[in-house]
């Protein structure tokens, strides 16, 4: 019942020098021309400039999905498996990754410049063994290794989480009061599904080679690990399905634009500006409208920004490379047999009963947020028990399962339950911007403005004063009779060159 969109298991890391390999060894694809991809790894000397730059890159991510999951067995558990991965792997002392769990749907994994390994929830949900864990992880470290991403990786990761961030609040907004009509629940989860592709698959990127590069390596860490040499393949058959799904939703996004009469060719941005989303959120535009531009966002986000988007090979062309490198490089290699992940049925592992329930409950979440995007997947009493489930021990308080929690009460005109929701979740230790945004709104609504601004004060703080906070940093000044402060915010905003977010402060400043 959980609707995703389809995205690649990639990193994103930075770097200001690099990682090498034995020249004259590497195919144009990025893998080895004979032998291993480890044999020839020179890894840089030193990795410490990267790690003093991990608050920023933990903040941008914490504007991603629902935030981080709570959860230290979990976390302990994929740090292990990580750890194994490097033992016996000669690196610096400085080369310190570590891992986070992001509670998102997505099927994806990534890898920010300070070598922070991004594990979704939709990731962990689809895995079958821990070996294929250990080849996404394994990718991931790869690319922390070589250092391969370009330097300008955070202002282009704050654009995105700004112009995301933006339009989500702006739909959040919307005054679409008690209406029905199939075309507002339409856009408002195609708006859903363009702002996660905008996040995720828009996200700065690498070349084929260098995702080749990190193919291969992270193949060797894993197979050195002593886990299963066929994993890789595996992993690429599910990600083949995610692509599958995520172009199947395109056509469709693609039919029912021509059917509405909208489309057109331009740019993401030139298409689904902050102006339409304004002239959606004040009511300025029909629903109908609304949902054409949603769509066309949706229809068009893959393919905007191409500068920034390189395109990877299909899953399908990732498997035959890895099933040609396994025949070359491991041929002769022993058969292992897979080890279970925790939750699996076939488990033995201390932790199967906690963390069986944790992904149980935010699989209920899932499928009770794919009920209030679409009333026909499931039912409102499906609903109803999958959210009572879900904001049950172990994850109650948790960001994304309160904050399902909300939406469902808030759908249901059960105002003060939703808010109490939202205020469980922000209070939790792994909130995202979005529930703070959305929290905000509610006390502002209440002209409760000392309950927003403490709110907003915390924000400040936990999302290191994040370019994502200032339109609603201004709007709060200007709606508390602070026109000053909020006009003296307005330099700040165009300090970080984002025109959409220069835009976005003016606006609220008046």
């Amino acid at each position: 019942m959980r609707r995703t969109s389809a995205l690649p298991v990639l990193c994103t890391a930075l770097l200001l020098s690099t990682a090498t390999a034995d020249a004259g060894l590497f195919d144009s694809n990025g893998y080895p021309s004979h032998g291993r991809a480890i044999d020839a790894l020179k890894p840089a000397a030193d990795y410490s400039d990267l790690v003093k730059n991990r608050p920023l890159a933990i903040s941008i991510m914490r504007t991603r999905g629902q935030g981080f999951v709570p959860s230290p067995e979990l976390h302990a558990y994929a740090q292990g498996v990580m750890m194994r991965l490097l033992k016996g792997v000669n690196l610096p002392p400085s080369f310190r990754p570590e891992v986070h769990i992001l509670a998102t749907p997505e099927f994806t994994g990534e890898c920010t410049p300070d070598g922070t390994l991004i594990i979704s929830v939709g990731l962990l949900e689809l895995l079958e063994t821990e070996d294929e864990l250990a080849f996404v992880m394994g990718h991931e470290l790869a690319h922390a290794i070589y250092r391969h991403q370009p330097r300008d990786w955070y202002k282009k990761a704050q654009f995105y989480a700004v112009v995301n961030g933006t339009a989500i609040d702006a739909f959040a907004q919307s005054q679409f009061g008690d209406q029905t009509n199939a075309d507002i629940a339409r856009a408002q989860d195609v708006a859903q599904h363009m702002a996660k592709l905008s996040a995720n698959v828009l996200m700065p990127r690498m070349a084929k080679g260098d995702e080749d590069a990190a193919d291969a390596l992270g193949f060797d860490l894993m197979v050195k690990a002593g886990y299963d040499p066929e994993a890789p393949l595996a992993v690429m058959d599910k990600l083949a399905a995610q692509e599958a799904e995520a172009a199947a939703d395109a056509q469709a996004a693609r039919d029912a634009t021509k059917k509405n009469g909208g489309g057109g060719s331009g740019s993401l941005l030139d298409k689904f500006s902050l102006d339409k989303v304004t002239a959606l959120a004040s009511g300025q535009i029909t629903t109908d409208q609304a949902a054409d531009i949603a769509i066309f966002a949706f229809d068009t986000a893959v393919d905007s920004m191409a500068d920034d988007a390189t395109t990877h090979h299909p899953a399908k062309e990732r498997e035959d490379l890895l099933s040609a490198y396994l025949y070359g490089a491991y041929r002769d290699a022993a058969p292992v047999s897979p080890t279970p992940l925790p939750w699996a049925p076939d488990s033995k592992s201390p932790l199967k009963p906690k963390l069986t329930a944790l992904l149980g409950h935010y699989t209920d979440a899932e499928n009770a947020a794919a009920w209030i995007a679409d009333a026909n997947q499931g039912t409102q009493a499906g609903a109803q028990a999958d959210v009572g489930r879900a904001i049950t021990a172990p994850t109650g308080g948790h960001a994304y399962t309160e904050y399902v929690a909300a939406e469902f009460y808030d759908g249901s005109h059960k105002d003060k339950l939703s808010e109490a929701a939202l205020v469980r979740a922000a209070g939790g230790p792994e909130p995202s911007w979005e529930i703070y945004s959305r929290l905000l709104d509610v006390y502002v609504a209440h002209n409760n403005y000392k309950a927003a601004q403490a709110l907003m004060d915390r924000a400040v703080i936990r999302f290191e004063d994040s370019p994502v906070l200032l339109p609603k940093r201004i709007q709060l000044l200007r709606l508390e009779g602070r026109s000053a402060d909020a006009q003296a915010l307005v330099p700040k905003c165009k300090s970080y060159d984002i025109d959409e977010l220069t835009a976005a402060c003016k606006k609220e400043a008046g």
